[in-house]
């Protein structure tokens, strides 16, 4: 009965909600520890609302809390930043980015559109960045209402290095603030399962046989780019052993996705 249980706990330790990353900016150091930040105008960096704006700009910018991460407008070229640390997707099933905005609709989106919100992922420890949210994809808002902001990090899961950049372009165009940011996911693969399966050759040049040892029935993969981004997808009709041919990709790493008739489990193989 006690083994019984054990491998309930640390099946169930696979499964279910997690906190991946929070930041409501609350401390005392700027940036909080693991971001970072740059700009291109030393005058106009990112900080705190209470840094940044005056008693009038502070009222209108804060968000949550004492304080919240803002940036101010120039009338000149601005491109500054805001970073998050990297975080780890593997293991999860689906995840997903929620934070909250503050900026004016006059004057970054219509009728000047002056400047822009990016919110953007790397997968390569900031060698490169694919822009998933600007503000315009929000719709028609009211200037410095509060936009609560939810981004599905779904494609990017299997991932172990991934960071989140709010990303600042603009002209004579608009302050803004930023506040209460977090990742959260489901743990969705089995850990056990996923040790259980073999995928040889790796790397591999073709033909990527994948079999496992307890039996499970594969009924799906998919495969995933360095960058999150699906490439294949591949259904199955409940076979313990499968050929996956990968002549067609690029060399690079991959993540195999399986579901399988006991859960969800994860790969990762190189294509040379």
């Amino acid at each position: 009965m006690k083994k019984l249980l054990l491998s309930i706990a640390l099946f169930g330790s696979f499964l279910g909600n997690a906190q991946i990353l929070t930041q409501d900016f609350q401390g005392t150091d700027w940036p909080p520890t693991g971001w970072t930040t740059e700009t291109n105008v030393a005058s106009r960096p990112w900080g705190f609302t209470t840094t940044i704006f005056n008693a009038t700009g502070q009222a209108t910018f804060n968000i949550t809390g004492g304080k919240s991460a803002a940036i101010g407008w120039i009338a000149q070229d601005q491109d500054a930043h805001l970073t998050s640390p990297d975080f780890n997707l593997y293991g999860y099933s689906d995840a997903t980015l929620t934070f909250n905005a503050k900026l004016g609709y006059e004057y970054m989106v219509n009728p000047f559109p002056n400047g822009n919100l990016f919110v953007e992922i790397s997968t390569n420890q900031g060698i490169s960045y694919t822009s998933v949210w600007v503000e315009e994809d929000y719709g028609t808002f009211t200037d410095y209402e509060t936009l609560a902001i939810t981004i599905d990090l779904t494609p990017y899961v299997g991932i172990d290095t991934v960071r989140v950049r709010f990303h600042y372009v603009g002209n004579d165009a608009d302050s803004l603030s930023i506040d209460d940011i977090s990742v959260t996911g489901t743990l969705g693969v089995n850990e056990v399962l996923s040790s259980s399966f073999t995928t040889f050759p790796n790397p591999a040049d073709d033909i990527i046989t994948l079999t496992n040892s307890n039996n499970a029935s594969v009924e799906s993969i998919s495969i995933a780019d360095i960058n999150g981004r699906t490439v294949k997808t591949l259904d199955f009709n409940n076979v313990e052993q499968v050929q996956v041919n990968v002549a067609d990709l690029s060399s690079g790493v991959y993540f195999m996705n399986i579901n399988t008739t006991a859960g969800k489990a994860v790969k990762k193989f190189i294509k040379n």
